[in-house]
């Protein structure tokens, strides 16, 4: 990870308030990763299960570093020595918090949640200065790291919140809080380092709950409850149920919001859910539905988080980004109601991070996969090794434990017109079937 600082001065002035004893004159970026390293750029290195970034502090200076952190003792000047790495990441971005006059958005949920960051911005960079996290850098290193790139002047800065673990938001929430925000859903993502769902769930409200006191959250009441914690916050809650306070309606391609018409792009139809959110939280924030109507017209969906690609006459659906119970359904549902000449063709990769549940959540998708009306079944993994046991016999459903007899297999099934959809947490690297890397 690499990320360019963009307000130069102002970074440097706090860095040198900060570091009295290692200033620095000029800045370009900071990266955690020795192989990113441009000139004048701060180097952090990161101790991972694999490799100590401690051992690549010589190669970053001789890219042309200018700084370094350690936790091992040194008497270089260059050198920062500290007891922890991941709390001057966080102090770093503390102090950038305090300067920053931006208004954070603040998003987080199981799924969407970078796709629904990456429409706000699309739709907010056309009228304000705004900024957003990198990437999927969500994490307790990512998340601070990637806000270091925004300006203190920007006026929005949509933030993406990650969780892994316990905890873990309402540590970014105490880094950076946000001025408004929104849960996406909560699914069991994750779901093996959480004593339970009800924990995983307390971890998401977090968001909610560090609001700003005069902030703005968001909630879709179709996927969630308004908690009593927030209960006296300023809630906007939005839904098709008549429970919301504001009702959606949704009318062949069109949504009705508040009375007004928001035509949704054909390719576009598959994430509803999110452009109705990023509409309540855009049209709070004053775009008018003619700039939002024509900002959604260009937007496109970011590659492996379910863009369509037309690929030697028959199409993919690549959504081989992540995978859990919830988006793996989400997929069977959506290529379930695309018309098309062809077959309709499933890759499932291994849904990952589920722990004691893994093999039930797996062959429990069978049940999802018999009531399509999907054509072809294929599975990639040692967790998904059983779906085709439970696989209706008028289906067609294969188990493949290497990607390159896969391959092959998918080659010489599909035809002209065939929809290829696939599905698997990021290890499985789907993407390969297609892509040649």
């Amino acid at each position: 990870m690499r990320i360019e600082i963009k307000d130069k001065k102002n970074f440097i002035s706090m860095f040198n308030k900060i570091y009295k004893n290692n200033n620095v004159s000029n800045i370009n970026g900071i990266s955690i990763d020795s192989r990113k390293i441009m000139e004048n750029d701060i180097y952090i290195p990161i101790k991972g299960k694999k490799y100590d970034g401690h051992d690549y502090i010589t190669e970053s200076f001789k890219k042309g570093a200018i700084i370094s952190f350690s936790e091992q003792q040194s008497n270089d000047k260059n050198i920062i020595s500290t007891k922890s790495i991941p709390n001057e990441i966080k102090k770093l971005a503390k102090s950038w918090s305090e300067l920053s006059k931006s208004k954070i958005i603040g998003i987080t949920g199981s799924n969407g949640k970078t796709t629904t960051k990456n429409l706000i911005f699309h739709i907010l960079e056309k009228e304000f200065n705004c900024n957003k996290t990198i990437g999927n850098y969500n994490s307790s290193i990512g998340f601070p790291i990637s806000f270091l790139s925004s300006k203190i002047n920007d006026q929005y800065c949509i933030l993406e919140y990650g969780a892994s673990k316990p905890n873990e938001i309402q540590l970014l929430c105490d880094i950076v809080s946000p001025d408004y925000s929104f849960i996406t859903n909560i699914s069991k993502a994750h779901i093996k380092n959480y004593k339970s769902l009800n924990d995983l769930i307390n971890t998401k409200y977090a968001i909610y709950n560090s609001t700003k006191e005069d902030g703005i959250i968001f909630i879709n009441t179709d996927e969630l409850k308004v908690r009593r914690t927030i209960e006296n916050k300023n809630i906007i809650s939005f839904g098709f149920a008549d429970k919301s306070k504001i009702k959606i309606k949704l009318d062949n391609n069109s949504l009705l919001i508040n009375n007004k018409k928001i035509l949704i792009p054909e390719n576009l139809i598959y994430i509803k859910d999110i452009i109705i959110a990023v509409y309540m939280i855009c049209y709070y924030l004053g775009v008018t539905n003619n700039n939002f109507q024509n900002s959604l017209k260009s937007f496109q969906i970011p590659s492996g988080r379910g863009n369509s690609i037309e690929y030697n006459n028959h199409q993919i659906i690549d959504d081989s980004y992540n995978a859990n119970p919830n988006s793996v359904n989400f997929a069977i549902n959506r290529i379930s109601k695309i018309g098309n000449n062809g077959k309709k063709i499933f890759v499932l990769g291994d849904m990952l991070e589920l722990g004691d549940i893994e093999i039930e959540e797996h062959n429990k998708l069978a049940d999802s996969f018999n009531k399509s009306n999907i054509d072809i079944i294929l599975t990639y993994g040692e967790l998904s090794k059983d779906i085709h046991r439970y696989i209706s016999k008028n289906k067609y459903s294969k188990h493949y434990s290497s990607k390159n007899k896969l391959r092959t297999e998918l080659n010489n099934l599909v035809c002209k017109d065939d929809i290829v959809y696939l599905k698997g947490s990021r290890s499985m690297k789907l993407e390969n079937l297609y892509i040649n890397n």
